[in-house]
């Protein structure tokens, strides 16, 4: 966990001394400080660096950055002129001490809902969140700067309420998604060669292989038979530099039966036909 994540008490809300939109019409370089509140700093476009103790970090658009109270913070290189974003400054009490951190499941989405014994807990929020789920944040952002401008500052404070909340779901899920993941590619791993099915992957990771494979896309950029096709790919070329096996030979041991199937793909992949790419990279042989 970042030293200076944020974790903020379930049995306390937060309490907002401004925010506001802001946008760069000229240079400007993020203010040398430190504050005795935290910040959150929501961009809306451009690009701008701020560096907290040290740690430099790049905000992009549809991000959500923390900054911690009493740590400093700063900038060096000028905001990208055009820069457009929302921000807050609020008050929050640390967690007492015996506190435990609240797990996923003790709070609904569309409001906020917590038994006696969570309310004696913590969340922890990531320093930078993406906002991947439909621009909810932004949206929640928007309606927290619009509360806090009418003077509602209650309400403004449980819109940043729900902004906590969404971030440590979409942290959560991020974990979890890549513990499936990472289960699939070392099966995929240990299995490259083999015509395994989609009953053996879900047998895996527990999921069916719709969805194993969609998520499995989502975060590798890759299919389940597209990852597959890129591992043996790599073996096989592997081989063709360190050995003078066949060319058969190479597509039987890889897992490609048929020789003309492996040359079509291999010369797609990589540009050439095996026996060029062999030429190329080990003369002689």
């Amino acid at each position: 966990m970042d030293r200076h994540a944020l974790k903020i008490p379930c049995n306390a809300m937060p309490f907002i001394c401004e925010a506001d939109y802001s946008v760069t019409l000229s240079e400007m370089i993020h203010a040398d400080r430190t504050v005795p509140f935290h910040v959150a700093v929501y961009l809306l476009r451009g690009s701008m660096e701020i560096i907290e103790d040290g740690e430099r970090h790049i905000i992009l658009p549809n991000q959500l950055f923390f900054l911690k109270s009493g740590v400093h913070h700063w900038g060096e290189k000028p905001f990208e002129l055009g820069s457009a974003w929302y921000y807050a400054h609020f008050y929050c009490e640390e967690p007492e001490d015996g506190m435990g951190e609240l797990r996923k499941g003790g709070y609904y989405d569309k409001r906020i809902c917590l038994e006696k014994e969570q309310g004696k807990k913590y969340i922890i929020l990531p320093k930078l969140a993406d906002d991947t789920k439909e621009n909810r944040i932004e949206r929640t952002f928007e309606k927290l700067v619009d509360a806090h401008m009418h003077g509602d500052i209650p309400q403004a404070s449980v819109w940043l309420w729900q902004i906590f909340l969404t971030c440590t779901q979409s942290a959560q899920d991020a974990v979890v998604s890549n513990s499936y993941v990472r289960q699939m590619q070392e099966y995929i791993q240990a299995h490259y060669i083999e015509d395994f099915t989609a009953e053996e992957i879900e047998k895996v990771c527990g999921l069916s292989y719709k969805y194993a494979g969609t998520l499995f896309k989502e975060t590798m950029g890759q299919t389940i038979r597209e990852y597959q096709r890129t591992l043996r790919l790599g073996r096989a070329k592997q081989l063709l530099m360190e050995t003078d096996r066949t060319v058969t030979e190479i597509a039987q041991t890889t897992g490609f039966t048929d020789v003309f199937y492996f040359s079509k793909i291999f010369r797609r992949e990589c540009g050439c036909p095996p026996s060029e790419y062999r030429k190329a990279y080990v003369p002689g042989i």
